[in-house]
């Protein structure tokens, strides 16, 4: 080919110190690739031995790769461009033969350039895959294949180096910035090794793959190591926030995380990771159990570490941008995006590991079992979330409604439905937590013990269906009451009250012959009667502004008292669940009033109680339902001040969302009837008037339905 170009590259691919820069020699030879006339063995040939690739580096095998990609999106462009005649072949068939001309050059070279090149090609054929429609057969087949049998090469060379002795010198020097080979191609394979099919990953060494990747990870992170120095780096001028010296080991450490390859490819090199946990767990059980649990104890030995170095540091002091020197601010911008990354990192093969946890069956019984089981993958999940729940507690925490991000909350909540499966597991894991805050309580600052009680509690109303009475009584409840009246902490303090709200909605599911076994077993309607008159006087002391808010109270409150009338259900506590019930009520009707007597009847606080009693409708029995619905409606004209009209339309309307929508089947017909010949006493308006002669309409059917 009398193209000087063509004489030029060849030329400087024979010469290591060549003055063409990486990406001029990248695009020569995907021109060149696309463009000779005949198949490009010779030339492929001369790319996977030129001494310019021979000591590796990450820009040089990205260079390579990027160059067959590119090669293989010109080559199919010229093929749909050159029709042909009638008789020509298709274009599947002439890429055919190119390809085949390509991977013909690689044969004898060097599997990690090797690994490289049909990297590329492979990356090419996807970008064009809606166009070629080829599948995993044909043309692609055979780059996956030699995909496959090049990575096989590299872990056979590279994987059972022996790193602490002099070898590692001898395999570090191939490349030029003392990269190990082996990180460097597991770093480039993670862009295009997912894309096989897994039937032909399947016949790679999956037990050591995934090993070298998770170990690869941990690595990248510095194994949770790199706010260790964050400490002995800060300073605290007069006058500024905390600040770091530009050449602190802190900050140099921090500068290096960031712009180190490893880390600002972490997304596909934790999503290689799980696709390969996968693969394992699926095709070979007995490895891939064991090789879950080794990954889930790397990265809770991570997050540990720097969870450990956290506590230590003067960070958690930090609130806000003010308290933090100007100058020192990108850095510790820096620190959060690392600490992100390993979150997302963690939740993505934490992820793939439940996935599996799941759908797939277990092996038999083996030694590891006890490590690998389900429940113990679950709960080491779990734990390493809570190690990182100072990262978490930035996206609002694990139960937020408005924040966090999906991912999360579908690890958190698919590894505590797996542990919940095994009650005396989940027993032991609350007991754990439980301990574990006991401890924190002694050794860490009051903003990091908070984070990390409020993620205990998260998980603690989760299992509380499945928890003991006794788990509950020692454990649970201990760990709530310092937290109930305390709303410094807002997530803590509401995490408490969901916790006592899961005790009590768990005891009210329990009817009938449920009850009577659950109170015959473990007393839980002795603790609960126990806990009913706490609970009903702080949900009271926590009623004003700052404390609950109006829908927390009632929720709170219609809880606590649909418990105790749970309770008069089982004929063993029936006269105590009436007596409580009733006692409940009382305390509101007291609370009420004493309010009333001292405040304004527009008053905020005492329209919160009033709508707290309306709440509480739907809770009672028949035998208290009169009562209620009489204090409501006195409550309600007793808005008669032309100030209160808002008020009194806003309790009129809730009442009548409790009567037709939330009262049970057997109350239906009584709290209807008692609408129907007391509605004209909630009339203030017209307005009004028309809303409730629409509920007359909406009565009228629920009537016929009963």
């Amino acid at each position: 080919m009398a193209d000087r170009g063509y004489f030029a590259l060849l030329s400087h691919l024979y010469h290591p110190d060549t003055t063409l820069t990486l990406p001029v020699v990248q695009a020569s030879i995907a021109h060149y690739l696309a463009r000779l006339p005949q198949p490009p063995t010779s030339l492929s040939a001369s790319v996977i031995s030129s001494p310019l690739f021979q000591r590796f580096s990450h820009a040089k095998l990205d260079a390579l790769c990027t160059a067959h990609r590119h090669a293989v999106q010109a080559k199919v462009k010229l093929l749909q461009e050159d029709k042909g005649g009638v008789f020509s072949r298709g274009l599947h068939s002439r890429l055919g033969e190119w390809m085949k001309g390509v991977l013909e050059g690689f044969r004898g070279g060097h599997a990690v350039l090797k690994l490289a090149c049909c990297g590329g090609l492979l990356l090419g054929l996807e970008d064009l895959e809606r166009e070629l429609h080829l599948g995993n057969g044909g043309v692609r087949g055979l780059v996956e294949e030699e995909i496959v049998l090049a990575l096989a090469e590299v872990l056979d060379t590279y994987s059972y180096v022996p790193y602490s002795t002099d070898w590692a010198k001898d395999y570090k020097s191939e490349s030029e910035d003392g990269e190990e080979p082996l990180a460097l191609c597991l770093l480039l394979a993670s862009r295009f090794v997912p894309l096989i099919s897994t039937a032909r990953l399947e016949t790679l060494p999956l037990p050591v793959f995934s090993d070298l990747l998770t170990s690869t990870i941990e690595s990248a992170f510095q194994g949770g190591k790199y706010l260790a120095h964050v400490s002995s780096s800060s300073r605290r001028p007069s006058g500024t926030g905390l600040a770091f010296d530009a050449t602190s080991p802190f900050a140099d450490i921090i500068r290096t995380l960031s712009s180190s390859k490893y880390i600002m490819s972490m997304a596909t090199l934790s999503k290689f990771s799980a696709h390969i946990l996968s693969i394992l767990a699926e095709s070979r059980p007995s490895y891939g159990w064991p090789a879950m649990a080794q990954a889930l104890t790397r990265l809770g030995r991570t997050a540990g570490a720097v969870e450990a170095d956290w506590v230590s540091s003067p960070l958690p002091a930090v609130s806000s941008e003010e308290d933090v020197s100007p100058e020192s601010r990108e850095l510790l911008a820096q620190m959060w995006n690392l600490l992100k990354t390993q979150l997302f990192t963690t939740i993505m093969l934490c992820q793939a590991i439940l996935s599996t946890v799941v759908f797939v069956p277990p092996p038999g019984v083996t030694p590891a079992s006890s490590t690998s089981s389900p429940h113990s993958l679950s709960s080491a999940v779990l734990r390493t979330l809570s190690r990182l729940s100072f990262v978490v507690h930035q996206f609002g925490g694990v139960t937020a409604s408005g924040g966090g991000f999906p991912e999360l909350k579908r690890v958190f909540y698919m590894a505590l439905d797996v542990l919940a499966s095994d009650p005396s597991e989940s027993e032991r894991f609350v007991a754990e937590l439980c301990q574990a805050d006991s401890a924190n309580a002694v050794d860490l600052s009051a903003s990091v013990q908070n984070v990390k009680t409020a993620y205990a509690l998260a998980c603690i109303e989760q299992l509380i269906p499945v928890l003991g009475d006794e788990c509950i009584r020692r454990d649970v409840f201990a760990l709530c009451l310092p937290h109930l009246s305390n709303a410094t902490h807002r997530e803590t303090y509401e995490s408490a009250h969901s916790v006592m709200l899961a005790i009590f909605a768990a005891y009210a599911q329990k009817t009938g012959q449920q009850a009577a076994r659950a109170a015959a077993d473990g007393d839980s309607s002795g603790f609960i009667s126990q806990i009913i008159p706490f609970y009903t006087g702080c949900l009271l002391e926590n009623s004003s502004d700052g404390k609950l808010d109006t829908s927390q109270l009632c929720l709170a409150y219609a809880a606590v008292v649909r418990s105790a009338t749970a309770l008069g259900q089982n004929r063993a506590s029936q006269s105590d669940g009436e007596v409580l019930a009733r006692f409940c009520v009382e305390r509101l009707l007291d609370a009420i009033h004493q309010a009333g007597g001292s405040r304004e009847p527009s008053s905020e606080d005492l329209h919160r109680l009033h709508l707290t009693l309306i709440a509480t409708v739907s809770s009672v029995s028949l035998v208290l339902l009169p009562r209620i619905l009489g204090e409501c409606k006195a409550v309600i004209t007793s808005l008669s001040d032309s100030s209160a009209s808002t008020r009194r339309r806003e309790s009129t309307q809730a009442l009548f969302r409790e009567i037709s929508e939330k009262v049970g089947d057997a109350e239906k017909e009584y709290c209807m009837r008692w609408w129907y010949d007391n509605r004209a006493s909630f009339v203030v308006d017209v307005e009004e008037a028309a809303t409730l002669s629409e509920s007359t309409t909406v009565k009228g059917s629920e009537s016929a339905r009963l």
